[in-house]
Parts: C-alpha cells; sequence; structure tokens
C-alpha cells in the first residue's frame, strides 16, 4: 500500500476553495470557530480558504451572512463568500452589499432553500455576475445536471463552480465539464481511484480547484490525494491555488 506521511503539509501553496465557517441550525459542527478552523488550516499547510456560512447556507441568509463577516474580521487568510437566495433577496441590496465588503464569489443553494434553478428566478442575477466577473459556486446536489447545463451555456460569461461534485456523479459530471468550457469543479468529494486524473485528461489542470468540505469532511485528505497524482510541479500548484486565484482575480 506504500507508506504513508503521517505529518503530510502541503508542498505548494493552497487555498481550500469550500470551508463552511460558523454553526448550523440544527446540528453541532466539529469545528465552528475561526481559531479551530485556522488551527487545522495549518495542521495541514494550507495559507488562506473561501469560507462561507453553513448558517446561510441551510436556514437564514442574511444573518448567517453577517455572522461570518463578523467571525473573519482581522483575518486575512480567510476570503468570505456570501451565500444569496435570489428568490426572495433584493438584488440591488445585495449587490452594493458585495460592492462595499469588496466579495468576490457568490453560492446558491437553490434546494436548500426552494427554488428552482430557472432563468425566471435567477436570471437578473446571474446577468449581474456575468457582468460585475463574480464566479458562482454551486453545490452539485441541490440541483440537477440538466438544469445546471442549461445555466452554463445560457450564460457563457459567467464562471461557474460546482462544488462536492461526488465520484459517484462522474458518468455525467465529466460530459457536462466538457461541454461547457465556463465551469470548473471542486474536488473535495472526487474520491475515487483515477477520479483526479481522469479529470486532467477531459478539461486539463486549469479547471480543477482544491476544495477541503472542512469541517464535514478533513482538511487534508483530498489534499494529500492530488500530491500522490504524478502531478507536474506547475498543474499540482495550479490546482492548489493558482486556479482560485485567477477565478477571483486575485492573481
Amino acid at each position: 500500500m506504500g507508506n504513508v506521511d503521517l505529518n503530510f503539509k502541503s508542498a505548494v501553496p493552497t487555498f481550500d476553495a469550500n470551508v463552511a465557517l460558523g454553526r448550523r441550525h440544527d446540528r453541532r459542527v466539529v469545528v465552528s470557530t475561526t481559531e479551530g478552523l485556522i488551527e487545522a488550516m495549518d495542521g495541514s499547510g494550507i495559507e488562506r480558504a473561501v469560507v462561507y456560512s453553513p448558517y446561510a447556507a441551510h436556514f437564514d441568509t442574511v444573518e448567517g451572512n453577517e455572522q461570518l463577516l463578523d467571525m473573519i474580521k482581522g483575518q486575512p487568510r480567510l476570503v468570505p463568500q456570501l451565500v444569496a437566495n435570489p428568490a426572495v433577496e433584493d438584488l440591488d441590496t445585495f449587490a452594493a452589499q458585495v460592492e462595499s465588503l469588496g466579495v468576490r464569489s457568490i453560492r446558491f443553494h437553490p434546494d436548500e432553500h426552494k427554488y428552482p434553478l430557472r432563468d425566471w428566478v435567477v436570471g437578473s442575477w446571474l446577468e449581474w455576475m456575468e457582468s460585475e466577473g463574480i464566479p458562482l459556486w454551486i453545490p452539485v446536489a441541490e440541483t440537477d445536471p440538466v438544469t445546471l447545463h442549461d445555466i452554463a451555456a445560457g450564460h457563457p460569461g459567467l464562471s461557474i463552480v460546482l462544488t462536492e461534485t461526488h465520484y459517484s456523479q462522474v458518468p455525467w459530471a465529466i460530459p457536462f465539464l466538457k461541454s461547457v468550457s465556463n465551469t470548473s469543479v471542486e474536488v473535495s468529494r472526487w474520491v475515487i481511484a483515477d477520479g483526479v486524473q481522469r479529470l486532467m485528461g477531459a478539461i486539463g489542470a486549469e479547471r480543477i480547484l482544491f476544495g477541503s468540505r472542512f469541517p464535514d469532511s478533513s482538511m487534508g485528505n483530498q489534499l494529500y490525494n492530488l500530491h500522490r497524482n504524478d502531478l507536474s510541479d506547475n498543474n499540482l500548484a495550479a490546482i492548489c491555488a493558482g486556479n482560485l486565484d485567477r477565478l477571483l482575480g486575485l492573481e
């Protein structure tokens, strides 16, 4: 089985694309504090993380986003991602908040928030994000692949990140990614023996993002896997941080 490095830390600059920070309304989480997250990041050699509020994702977007912003004040290693509910929130108010805070990405949870991911609900929001160059994160379990494809194909100027894409979704995920060039994939749940290599063969390294899904998943597992996939130094660096920096306009 080979040797396992119990003291593993990332060998390249690393920027986690998928971290939940804060409490939920329905259950406890393993780590819910900024201090606990930073400790976990340090343990795996992760410099920065995109963070969103699970309270916003699963219950109340306004209160959850406010909690998140308060938690990360003065912590430059944590990059806020706001959760939006376009079915009930006012776009102008939300856009003004995003601009004033310099937020660089938005997250939708259509299933949790009980709306269909269709242009007649979210179209004006997608057009705004397209015009402002703000990428959209969507957990794949929150909608269906046909709807996702319609959204991606219908808004070619919008950068979309399929997050928490599961290995069981390989049959549609790879053809999907090959057919729409404006979509990237976050690999926290892409746990399959040849999964990274299959993605590389289909779309190259430029649209693959490291994410941990912390705290629901270990911060270091997928990062360790990426370091053991015979990736070139350039490709490993791109997947672990460079691609996310580019998407968020931080490079």
